[in-house]
């Protein structure tokens, strides 16, 4: 499962922070200094998620939809720091365990609240900090 989800990657309601009309997942790929994500199906499309070849790498987009961890100590507030932990291929507001940009990096900030028992969160992505310990 990706942990990434990202609307029309052009389109954006800022207004009501709404879902446009396609839906995209993606794996998490680090080029160089910079984590992306590959989107690799198109979920609302004509096409199956499971058939389709990478279409491009995101490494910036002011609204996602990631997969977060959830039980006691997961809430997230607005404006939180995120980062993804790699081994759960989901996102946190505190640091995972481990060694920064091996096994988890800074990946945005929250949008919205997330409660602990959500299992995902609006953010704004930023995969061009990837190698910042911030």
């Amino acid at each position: 499962m990706a942990c990434f989800f990202i609307e029309d990657v052009m389109i954006y309601d800022e207004v009501e922070d709404t879902p446009a009309t396609a839906q995209v997942q993606g794996e998490v790929a680090v080029i160089n200094d910079v984590a992306a994500f590959y989107l690799t199906g198109n979920l609302i499309g004509t096409l199956a998620p499971a058939t389709l070849e990478p279409l491009t790498a995101i490494y910036r987009a002011r609204q996602v939809l990631a997969n977060k961890m959830t039980g006691s100590g997961y809430a997230i507030k607005h404006g939180q720091k995120l980062y993804y932990n790699k081994a759960q291929d989901k996102v946190q507001a505190s640091k995972p365990a481990g060694t920064y940009a091996v096994d988890y990096w800074f990946c945005g900030w929250a949008k919205r609240d997330a409660l602990a028992s959500d299992t995902t969160v609006l953010m704004n992505y930023d995969g061009t900090r990837y190698a910042e310990n911030i």
